[in-house]
């Protein structure tokens, strides 16, 4: 009897949790082989509304061993069309490079990224995979967490959380208070928080951070014509370590 070959996959990043929760949901099934992650970034050094550097997440990569692609583009919401146009190149790349299929973290991203996604990778030929696409936000946050995937809030949508909530672990206690917030999203899936991945049980190397060395910091940056503030920790001092 043929063995089914895997099929090759690139799984795209952002350092948070989502993004590594769907690749472990991934590494669960027989039939996906996860070659490369995909970390896409803005402004020469940003990774899109999380406010840390991209060095971070290739700091990622290497604590779990998979090859890592970093590509710039524009910012979705200035540029539509040039989004499009580098997102459907940087796909077409994978595909020629022997990638299959491509994975996305998000929950709901929204109907018109949805679409958009969904527009370039039938155009493409490749196939979309989303492994916490429109589950229950409550039950992928428990799924993180019981799965190791250890990660801490880097950035707050101040109108939803006061700044106590930044460098909070996202663990037991942390499930419990954020669902008491009628208004959050458990997962921060609209915006609300974002997250940064520090160790998890498929990382051969933990990253510790220095919590001394966090600063907090305000950025502002315009979606539709309004300005959207976020605030956010800084992540300057943090290390690769053995386990």
């Amino acid at each position: 009897m043929a063995i089914k070959q895997k099929m090759n996959i690139a799984c795209v990043i952002s350092g948070g949790k989502d993004g590594f929760f769907a690749y472990n949901e991934l590494n669960k099934l027989e039939s996906y082989n996860v070659k490369t992650f995909l970390n896409l970034y803005v402004n020469k050094n940003e990774v899109s509304f999380h406010q840390y550097r991209k060095q971070l997440v290739a700091m990622q990569a290497k604590a779990i061993g998979i090859p890592l692609i970093q590509k710039e583009v524009a910012r979705q919401y200035e540029n539509q069309e040039l989004f499009k146009s580098q997102l459907t190149q940087i796909i077409l790349n994978l595909k020629d490079s022997g990638i299959e299929g491509v994975c996305f973290g998000y929950i709901l991203a929204g109907d018109c990224q949805d679409l958009l996604l969904r527009q370039i990778c039938k155009e493409v030929g490749i196939k979309l995979i989303l492994p916490n696409y429109k589950k229950k936000s409550s039950l992928v946050l428990e799924g993180i967490v019981n799965s190791g995937i250890k990660s801490i809030v880097t950035s707050v949508d101040p109108k939803k959380l006061p700044d106590i909530w930044l460098g909070r672990e996202i663990n037991e206690e942390f499930i419990l208070k954020i669902g008491k917030i009628k208004e959050v999203d458990p997962c921060g899936d609209a915006g609300e928080y974002h997250s940064f991945v520090l160790d998890a049980p498929f990382f051969l190397k933990r990253l510790k951070l220095k919590r001394g060395g966090m600063k907090i910091f305000e950025t502002k940056t315009f979606l539709l014509g309004e300005a959207f503030i976020q605030r956010n920790i800084s992540l300057d001092e943090i290390m690769l370590v053995d386990k």
